[in-house]
């Protein structure tokens, strides 16, 4: 069974890590495999805007479609040359600014593509790891906030419990059966789920 460690803290209210809380649960007779984080090595993306499209620079040998676009955060712009089909102005999207880290280890740096500058990388679901679709860069609501990490903003800065359920603990498995077992051994409120039944007349 995978339990995020942010679900479980909606239901025990503790501020122990998760290493903490996979070695509290060891200790009780529930075995934790593995404590990893949801996505690995994605650090310093942040959420931008297009805003032009400054220069169409041709097809390339593997058939792509390279512009220069303008990329804006609140306090700078960027010149990026994208490939993807979707890039387009008012376009909100995950930015990988020189210094940022991909999936994988790969770091961003400025480069020069087919002889012009690029100042980061605009990303697709596949290259952050968070998904298949690589045809196209990441497309995110008008509203989300220019700037902020994607990670925080897509609650990808998540911890994931990977439990081993024995027989005699079907209480475990579930996210409400671990959190109750986490308040118990770290004496933390627990938090009973909140259940909304609608009614309605029967026809």
């Amino acid at each position: 069974v995978k339990i995020s460690y942010r679900w479980l803290r909606e239901f025990a209210e503790t501020e122990l890590p998760p290493a903490a809380i996979a070695d509290r649960l060891v200790n009780a007779g529930i075995e934790v495999a593995s404590v990893q984080p949801l996505v690995e090595g994605l650090s310093g993306v942040v959420i931008a805007e297009i805003e032009a499209i400054e220069q169409d620079l041709g097809v390339t040998p593997a058939g792509h479609h390279n512009r220069l676009c303008r990329v804006a955060l609140p306090d700078k712009s960027f010149s990026v040359v994208c490939g993807a089909p979707n890039a387009a102005p008012g376009l909100r999207t995950a930015f990988a600014p020189p210094g940022a880290t991909l999936p994988g280890g790969r770091t961003i740096k400025a480069a020069k593509i087919r002889g012009t500058l690029s100042e980061g990388m605009l990303c697709s679901e596949q290259e952050l790891g968070i998904g298949q679709d690589g045809g196209g860069i990441l497309e995110l609501p008008a509203d989300a906030p220019l700037g902020a990490p994607l990670s925080r903003y897509l609650g990808l800065d998540d911890t994931i419990l990977e439990i081993e359920i024995t027989p005699n603990r079907p209480d475990a498995l579930s996210v409400v059966g671990v959190a109750r077992e986490v308040a118990a051994l770290t004496r933390a409120p627990f938090l009973f789920p909140q259940i909304a039944v609608k009614e309605g007349d029967l026809d």
